[in-house]
């Protein structure tokens, strides 16, 4: 269960013993992350660059997007940025985990809390899109309930094509 601390909020114990948790994210830690996520699949086989990535992790107050650091043993492990009030629920902008802290329960444990924080606010409906190519992440949404709801044609790049994905909130 998420506590929430001082900005922090501690996501639990991860699959390897280690503590998770997320806290607002800063700009040094977006460009770091932004470095990193641009040489990762599926970014950059999209041909995303590090200055975008690290402008979608430190969203301007206007953009309605809220932005976090994804922290392993307080270690930066990734990102998770959520745009609020999109079609009835938040739409999951990014979600993203580093290398080495792949396969230990972290992108579970943040959809988690973003599913209970959504509840919270009386959200109907969550939203993402992933990239056709990107099995992984895709089943990681299916397991969790998502569904797809259609194909967003070339949105980001030609040739390639994103799953509009939806999971459903019934009132708990």
């Amino acid at each position: 269960m998420a506590i929430q601390r001082a900005g922090q909020v501690t996501l639990g114990k991860l699959i390897s013993g280690q503590d998770a948790a997320l806290r607002p994210m800063d700009l040094a830690t977006a460009t770091a992350l932004g470095q990193v996520l641009a040489g990762m699949e599926p970014w950059s086989r999209l041909g995303s660059r590090a200055a975008a990535l690290t402008q979608i992790m430190v969203p301007a107050p206007e953009q309605g997007a809220r932005s976090w650091c994804l922290m392993c043993d307080r270690e930066p492990a990734g990102t998770v940025v959520v745009r609020d009030d999109w079609m009835g629920g938040p739409y999951l902008r990014l979600l993203a985990v580093i290398p080495p802290y792949q396969r230990l329960g972290l992108s579970r444990a943040a959809l988690s809390w973003w599913e209970a924080d959504a509840r919270k606010e009386g959200a109907k409906n969550l939203w993402l899109s992933v990239t056709e190519f990107n099995a992984t992440a895709r089943r990681l949404y299916e397991t969790v309930g998502f569904r797809e709801v259609g194909v967003l044609d070339d949105l980001i790049r030609d040739g390639i094509n994103e799953i509009l994905m939806r999971k459903r909130l019934t009132p708990s």
